[in-house]
């Protein structure tokens, strides 16, 4: 058997094997059966059964269409991380019935790796100082 091209395929669409993603057309409308994802046997779509028509992923390799990835979102059990109102990076697990985790989530501050809630800090103080101006007055 030959060698499996579609997990470095992947990568130079900018995902990962299984990491779930839309479909844009050239148009900017969003394909209907999203979320898609590539896994070792093709391009697969939110059922996840066989591989769609060789078309869309065409489309894709040639640049007609582009992917739009989904944003993370922790699942029960999941850590993550955090940023605290000094900057600080905190490390969290995330539980689906905890309301801290829950405002964490809502607010956007819950990263999948310390590097991307790092990046985020500027953000996250910015939205803290908008939040304690509103308190203030």
């Amino acid at each position: 058997m030959g060698k499996n091209y579609l997990p470095e395929i992947a990568r130079m669409l900018g995902v990962e094997i299984g990491e779930e993603f839309d479909i844009v057309y050239e148009t900017g409308k969003k394909a209907d059966w999203g979320p898609y994802k590539i896994t070792h046997a093709g391009l697969v779509d939110e059922a996840g059964g066989q591989p769609l028509h060789i078309r869309a992923f065409f489309n894709l390799l040639a640049g007609n269409y582009t992917i739009q990835k989904s944003p993370w979102r922790p699942k029960e059990g999941d850590t993550f991380f955090y940023v605290l109102t000094n900057g600080e990076i905190q490390k969290y697990v995330f539980e689906i019935d905890n309301i801290h985790t829950l405002m964490l989530f809502s607010f956007g501050n819950c990263f999948p790796t310390k590097k991307a809630a790092k990046a985020a800090v500027p953000e996250m103080l910015a939205k803290f100082e908008e939040i304690k101006k509103g308190v203030r007055e």
